[in-house]
């Protein structure tokens, strides 16, 4: 299956050039440019941000003053926080490589959904699960798989309001010519227009007005399901909420 990330928006969806070549050639140059200045950029950055958070571990160990303490314990939370959206970034430019096997597909989704239930509980946002009719295995790396969907869990989660709901489905379709399982992440939340989804996959991209977070759920997501041979598809629209659909080659026969 050939790795795709598409993006869909009805009649205001992204403009493009005449010459749809031309647009392949640029978008594939824009991606490459992206990559080596993520991987440059956090290999960079990481080195300093381990240093600052021993530091500062090691000075809390010694530390009896309450208010010093709040504010080295502020500075390694920081520092780890940091460290997360730097290990995003390196694995969107160079992800490790997939150990794919045989699993099955409801596996990784209700994993997915354990680890944004608390976050959804204290937004008061609703998961709702529909697996498929039947049970369905897929040829993917199960840590990749389970990341991917979580990422999109949790985006999809902050993404909504107070008292809204977020939607996970599992269906056989055939894409490509080829059978394939779709995972489906929908929420009722702000929704995107078309200038924010032409640069959905793009790190740090997302604008914080939507509500998604720090921008790299998308372009780590895709990432991943570059290397392991599956797409990503994503409908949205202001207002009417975005649906991410996570294409996954089935069981190798």
């Amino acid at each position: 299956m050939a790795a795709e990330r598409a993006i869909e928006s009805g009649a205001d969806g992204p403009a493009s050039t005449t010459d749809p070549a031309f647009d392949a050639a640029v978008a594939t140059a824009r991606l490459e440019a992206l990559r080596e200045f993520a991987y440059g950029a956090g290999h960079e950055i990481n080195n300093p941000l381990a240093n600052i958070a021993a530091r500062a571990q090691a000075l809390l160990v010694d530390e009896s003053d309450p208010e010093r303490r709040r504010r080295l314990a502020t500075i390694v939370d920081q520092a780890f926080r940091a460290r997360d959206m730097i290990g995003g970034l390196m694995i969107f430019a160079r992800p490790p490589r997939p150990a794919a096997e045989t699993v099955p597909v409801d596996t990784l989704v209700r994993r997915a959904i354990e680890a944004v239930r608390s976050v959804a509980v204290a937004r008061d946002v609703r998961l709702e699960y529909s697996p498929a009719p039947r049970p369905l295995e897929v040829h993917f790396d199960p840590a990749h798989g389970a990341e991917v969907l979580r990422l999109l869990a949790l985006n999809a989660v902050e993404a909504v309001r107070t008292g809204g709901r977020v939607s996970l489905s599992v269906t056989e379709d055939e894409r490509d010519g080829r059978r394939a399982v779709v995972v489906s992440v929908s929420d009722d939340g702000q929704g995107m227009d078309a200038v924010m989804l032409r640069r959905a996959f793009d790190p740090f991209s997302s604008g914080r007005e939507a509500g998604r977070g720090v921008g790299m759920g998308l372009p780590k997501a895709w990432r991943l399901l570059d290397v392991g041979g599956g797409s990503v598809v994503v409908d949205t629209k202001p207002d009417r909420g975005t649906r991410v659909e996570v294409v996954l080659p089935m069981r190798v026969a």
